[in-house]
């Protein structure tokens, strides 16, 4: 009952909370995208805060190398809506891949075209893409780094599912290091789940994946140590 409880309370305040900042973000549409990234840092930082102190969910970070300081492509594991929200604010002014549908949602689709989101539509097959991998050189190229989910969609915690084969054209078109971040976050935040379950999240961010590598031999190493740090996580009770 606690628990349902506890829920209820976090729930409430979290949409509440995304409502609010959703609407206040949109008075900065017009002015430079700098203060959108400013706006999504703020809404990060306060999301987990609630995240934390009411639903009871904290979170580690652990390296495997150093922290690098230039763009990069950045492969995260994709559990729940918890990494959407909360890593946003340990990337620089970072640019997100995401499904086109979700840049149709009132405010939220706004703001992140505004923070240059890179939409993936996938029913134009090869020209999508191609377009696609233009904007990531772009962005790239002016300094931002970029962030997506590779395996396309949210996974079940302990299962796997499929690394799409597009993140090895960026990888070979961008000549920038690609990052696998993993985490374990579908413990606590369960996919279509009302209930949430306090823990700590580990989060690591891989060594980095340098440029050079043929795509085959590049999507060989990113399965490699992306499934292999994932199935490590599993283990942690």
């Amino acid at each position: 009952m606690l628990k349902i409880i506890r829920s209820i309370v976090f729930n409430v305040l979290f949409f509440s909370t995304m409502f609010v900042f959703l609407l206040f973000g949109m008075l900065l549409l017009p002015f430079e995208r700098k203060y959108t990234f400013i706006f999504w840092y703020y809404f990060s930082t306060t999301l987990d805060f609630l995240i934390q102190k009411v639903a009871g969910i904290t979170y580690t970070i652990e390296y495997e190398g150093d922290p690098i300081n230039s763009p990069a492509i950045y492969a995260v594991r994709h559990e729940s809506t918890w990494e959407t929200l909360v890593l946003i604010r340990h990337f620089y002014q970072p640019i997100f891949i995401l499904k086109k549908e979700l840049l149709l949602i009132p405010c939220f689709g706004a703001l992140s075209k505004k923070a240059g989101a890179i939409d993936v539509d996938r029913e134009n097959g090869v020209k999508a893409l191609l377009d696609t991998v233009k904007r990531v050189e772009q962005a790239i190229a002016a300094g931002h780094s970029v962030v997506m989910f590779p395996e396309g969609t949210r996974v079940k915690h302990g299962e796997h599912a499929e690394i799409k084969r597009g993140i090895a054209l960026f990888y070979k078109k961008c000549n920038c290091p690609v990052i696998p971040v993993v985490h374990d976050s579908g413990k606590f935040w369960r996919r279509r789940s009302f209930l949430k379950y306090p823990g700590n999240i580990t989060v690591r961010f891989l060594k980095p994946i340098e440029p050079g590598l043929s795509q085959d031999e590049f999507m060989k190493r990113l399965n490699e140590v992306f499934y292999s740090a994932v199935d490590d996580l599993n283990k942690i009770i």
